[in-house]
């Protein structure tokens, strides 16, 4: 059996940053692959930030919260839904965040637009949920736009004469597309998404999501700052006492932490090899415990490590044959780290889209409402189409499943055991609340290096905090 190791280890203070885990790094077991790994993978672009403490108002004063929203959320762009969300013309939903309301809709074949979810006449929302039609009416009075926003009906037309078509179009809000992910703007000369993103589209453009659709959506309310929540998601370093169950076969203190520009930052943790912080651990369990102890995998029938073999790579060998299998798709140059690790990239400020060819995990944070204490978490999964067309079955928009506040994420059986790994998140999330504010120093203390993604998001916030209030 494995066991937790006991020794104490040394404590020095480090002012560079460059101090790592004295285990065998994530890049170091790169070089160990069955097959060809990616340069951008094996390419380490990690940047020393510093070692400031950081004020816990951040998390927890309503001044600062209006500070994001005056300053940020105003400029940023937005994940707002997928492309198969809104499948046919006509289709449309709406995407909230804070105060704001907006109507993606696809007014044509290959056009999507956004629209400001608000009536022109006495400002109720257009919308409220997910729907299809041919034009887009006001349920209060029964103003009515085509889908392209143009005015197409005034009610009581004769009370209104004061009112001119062209002043009368719905005021729209940027749109552009990445991979199938629709993004809105709300600042008009941000710079484009793809500059926005980058080098997140070159990293992806191997993996191909937008041959995806997604095929699982959960949504649940939980108390705490939408930072907390989305932190609890941007580095490995907590596993080994929040989530004991993948120690044997994830590493959490040696995995790579990536940092590029202001907006897209990288955690990638090996799936195969046991947590520094276990030893004792024989391939045989290593492996069962990647298909049949944490659920994140799955496979039908037990597989034995051979002798002298390693579980990493017996296990990557397996997703490869399975995937083929079910889409189609040729695996056999893929490399172990793309059909196993979490490669987990974020993009600023609460988009997070999963690397690699396995069904590809996003998460999505935001902020319930105006509430600085409360967040919307977000957990979807997109599967790669199947290569053959004809094969493809024809794709119906799933429903969001919104867990209610008495549900527990693993009571949503499509997640399968990742659900319980997001419970244990979530048993902690309310403690770091309450003792942020208990906190008598008023500060948090980061890591140099496991914490460096958190760290990096907070300074790019005080980049957008610093250009003052922004209003569309």
């Amino acid at each position: 059996m494995s066991e937790i190791k006991k020794e104490n280890q040394k404590l020095s203070v480090v002012k560079t940053g460059d101090e790592r885990s004295p285990d065998t790094s994530y890049t170091e077991y790169l070089m160990e692959d069955a097959k060809t790994v990616p340069e951008f993978m094996v390419e380490e672009t990690y940047e020393y930030l510093g070692s400031e403490d950081i004020d816990t108002s951040r998390y927890i004063s309503k001044e600062f919260f209006e500070k994001e929203r005056d300053c940020m959320w105003t400029r940023v762009w937005q994940f707002a839904c997928r492309v198969e969300d809104i499948p046919e013309v006509g289709d449309s939903l709406v995407y909230d965040i804070l105060d704001w309301s907006f109507l993606i809709v696809r007014s044509e074949e290959d056009k999507i637009q956004a629209f400001y979810n608000s009536c022109l006449h006495r400002g109720r929302r257009i919308k409220t949920e997910r729907g299809f039609g041919k034009d887009l009416q006001c349920p209060f009075h029964g103003f009515c736009w085509n889908l392209d926003g143009s005015l197409k009906f005034t009610p009581a037309p004769w009370d209104f004469q004061h009112i001119k078509d062209r002043d009368f179009k719905l005021p729209e809000v940027r749109v552009e597309i990445w991979e199938g992910f629709v993004f809105i703007n709300m600042d008009d000369k941000a710079v484009s998404l793809e500059d926005y993103l980058a080098p997140l589209p070159e990293h992806h453009k191997r993996w191909n999501l937008g041959d995806c659709k997604k095929v699982i959506h959960v949504s649940k309310v939980v108390p705490g700052n939408w930072k907390t929540v989305q932190e609890a998601f941007m580095e490995s370093f907590h596993a080994t006492l929040i989530h004991p169950e993948i120690l044997p076969f994830q590493a959490d203190e040696n995995a790579r932490y990536d940092i590029y520009g202001d907006h897209m930052n990288r955690n990638i943790a090996l799936t195969g090899k046991p947590s520094p912080n276990l030893k004792n651990v024989d391939e045989q369990e290593i492996l069962d415990t990647i298909f049949y102890g944490s659920g994140r995998m799955a496979a039908d029938d037990k597989i034995i490590v051979p002798e002298g073999e390693e579980a990493r790579k017996v296990a990557a060998q397996a997703m490869r044959d399975a995937f083929e299998e079910a889409d189609g798709h040729d695996y056999s140059d893929k490399s172990d780290a793309e059909m196993l690790d979490a490669i987990v990239y974020n993009v600023f400020p609460n988009f997070s889209p999963w690397g690699g060819f396995p069904r590809n995990l996003i998460y999505r944070f935001r902020p319930n409402g105006n509430r600085e204490d409360s967040a919307i978490m977000e957990a979807m999964f997109l599967q790669r189409n199947h290569k053959d067309p004809d094969k493809q079955e024809k794709y119906e928009p799933i429903p969001i499943h919104y867990l209610n506040d008495d549900e527990n994420w693993d009571d949503a059986e499509e997640l399968t055991g990742i659900g319980f790994i997001f419970d244990q998140d979530m048993g902690n999330i309310p403690e770091v609340e309450r003792g942020i504010r208990a906190s008598k120093s008023g500060k948090i203390t980061y890591a140099n290096y496991q914490e460096s993604r958190l760290r990096h998001y907070h300074q790019t916030m005080d980049k957008y905090i610093s250009k003052g209030p922004f209003k569309p």
